[in-house]
């Protein structure tokens, strides 16, 4: 399969191009074990297209983020909650690379 067809390729470009409904099927019915990062890439595309589903998948993305380790602090969390906050606002853009950098490390 060429790499054009890769599942993964085909999620990049659509949340590259702001295709919600191709990246959540995508996500959902091709990638089996998506990532932190995969999550979070779905999740700021939603908070920005889907406002009405923001806080419902910020908080699904909280609590993942959360059961990735055990060694959270409250002042990270409360860090991330703030970010997760921001998505879809006028400060998406920056609480998005912020949120990316903490998805890697936990990756």
């Amino acid at each position: 399969m060429a790499a054009a067809g890769h599942p993964r390729a085909i999620f990049e470009r659509a949340i590259e191009r702001g295709n919600l409904a191709v990246a959540e099927t995508v996500l959902r019915a091709e990638i089996p074990r998506p990532t932190l990062v995969d999550l979070l890439e779905l999740t700021a595309l939603i908070a920005q297209t889907d406002p009405g589903r923001r806080g419902r998948v910020t908080t699904r993305w909280l609590q993942r983020y959360l059961e990735a380790g055990v060694d959270r602090t409250i002042d990270e969390a409360a860090f991330v909650v703030a970010a997760l906050q921001a998505l879809g606002t006028a400060n998406h853009r920056g609480s998005l690379e912020a949120l990316r950098e903490i998805a890697r490390r936990v990756a």
